[in-house]
């Protein structure tokens, strides 16, 4: 289970020896648990292992040398420090490129800044906004947009903002508040049923197992021992919450301001000649939002709506040809008019190629050139590729040396196609793959 479906199902786990694991998935919809048993590796159990452990990490490394990648266009030539080094005590959120190919890096949690650099890396200027921005982008008259704690601003090219208005999700967010309490409540319930329901089950799976016809094995004893212990644990863990029959008005208002401010937080943000594009949390369930609106933040709606992400990420860029999105959790880039209508999608989870994408979530992010290619970035892996607007893959761009993990790894490129650059969080930097001289011989002679 991965990050995806955190918040749309709840697990337990536990070893039970023998190389098994007993795993309790349960619905934030349903009270009804399902039970799986996973072959585990032996001499492992969950308190051996960290938040990222080495086995998982060499894992994630050996899986990605099976994969035979191919020779990209470009290749990794810097990294622009946005904070770590320089300026200390902010991170990095998204970032963008203005007309004159300069960087401008969203930073902090609120005050935050927005920070200038040319595309070498070198720091020009420092812009202070009242809000932690969460997304930024640029249209093509050169206004800056940048969204971030329930607000949207529009700022000139040197950085005066000119407007702030509160963005429209932030706006249902807090209207829906009471059905938010609701949701929050039925979760936490579903969680302490969830328990209660598993101790007939186990109780049912030790049973079968002793009323077989024939002869135990010695692999069906250690199971039923295992059993029980897990049995024992979970009437342990149902007596503790029966004594607390109902969750406290503290501990769902807890809940209620965590899932708020997890629904208020813009994703990403792209502008056009004429409109705004933003992605977030569904204000009802657990998907994702896509809400268009006009440059001066009027006439909001919701225009694409049930989208699937991984890790609090979902990415949309416009064009003259519609929106784009990186739908991660399907494994699919999905290609939208204006007014939200599908046009296509393309994309497959693939594990053994780079035609598709790999990892657990992938695209988690994409840009649009100027000849109106279709790029996308994968996070864990570091690949970027070309795609046309129609899904024909063009090729691979290079693959970028990244902290592995799901997480944004924004990607923008220079408006001649030389420079392609990918934001890594977990460094707070930007990562700068320029055009291979071979690369560029071979285009100049297509073009001719």
């Amino acid at each position: 289970m991965h990050g995806t479906h955190s918040s749309l199902w709840m697990w337990r786990s536990a070893v039970l020896g023998c190389g098994f694991t007993l795993v309790v998935i349960t619905s934030v919809h349903s009270t009804d648990p399902k039970l799986q048993i996973r072959e585990s590796k032996p001499n492992v159990t969950p308190l051996e292992q960290p938040a990222i452990s080495s086995p998982l990490i060499e894992g994630l490394k050996k899986k990605t040398e099976a994969v035979k990648v191919p020779e990209g266009t470009h290749e990794q030539i810097a990294v622009i420090e946005v904070g770590s080094k320089l300026l200390p005590g902010m991170r990095i959120n998204s970032f963008c490129l203005d007309r004159e190919g300069q960087l401008l890096a969203a930073c902090g949690s609120g005050p935050g800044e927005i920070r200038v650099f040319d595309p070498d890396g070198k720091l020009l200027e420092t812009w202070k906004v009242p809000i932690g921005p969460e997304a930024i982008n640029v249209d093509e008259d050169g206004s800056i947009y940048v969204a971030g704690s329930g607000k949207l601003l529009k700022l000139d090219s040197h950085g005066k903002i000119l407007v702030t208005k509160e963005a429209p999700h932030a706006k249902a967010v807090k209207a829906s508040n009471a059905k938010l309490r609701e949701q929050v409540v039925q979760q936490m319930k579903s969680r302490s049923s969830a328990v209660s329901s598993m101790i007939p089950r186990l109780e049912n799976m030790i049973k079968q197992l002793k009323d077989k016809d024939k002869k135990l094995t010695e692999q069906d004893q250690k199971r039923i021992v295992s059993y029980e212990r897990i049995l024992k644990q979970y009437k342990l863990m149902a007596k503790a919450e029966e004594k607390q029959k109902e969750p406290t008005d503290a501990q769902i208002d807890a809940q209620v301001a965590a899932m708020s401010k997890r629904k208020m937080r813009v994703s990403s943000l792209s502008a056009n000649e004429k409109e705004i594009f933003i992605a977030c949390s569904a204000i009802k369930g657990y998907g994702y939002d896509v809400w268009r609106m006009d440059k001066d933040f009027s006439n909001p709606s919701v225009v694409v709506t049930g989208l699937r992400g991984c890790c609090g990420q979902m990415d949309v860029q416009c064009c003259e040809d519609g929106i784009f999105v990186a739908e991660n959790s399907r494994h699919r880039v999905n290609h939208y008019d204006r007014t939200g209508k599908l046009l296509k999608h393309w994309g497959k989870r693939d594990r053994n190629g780079v035609e598709g994408f790999g990892s657990c979530c992938n695209p988690m992010n994409v840009a649009v050139g100027k000849e109106g290619e279709v790029y996308t970035a994968e996070s864990n892996l570091g690949y970027i590729k070309r795609y046309s607007t129609d899904g024909k893959y063009l090729g691979f761009v290079g693959k970028v040396k990244l902290v592995p993990g799901c997480k944004n790894v924004s990607i923008m490129v220079s408006p001649d196609g030389d420079r392609v650059y990918m934001m890594d969080l977990t460094r707070n930097h930007i990562i700068v793959m320029a055009r291979k001289p071979t690369a560029t011989t071979e285009t100049s002679q297509k073009k001719s």
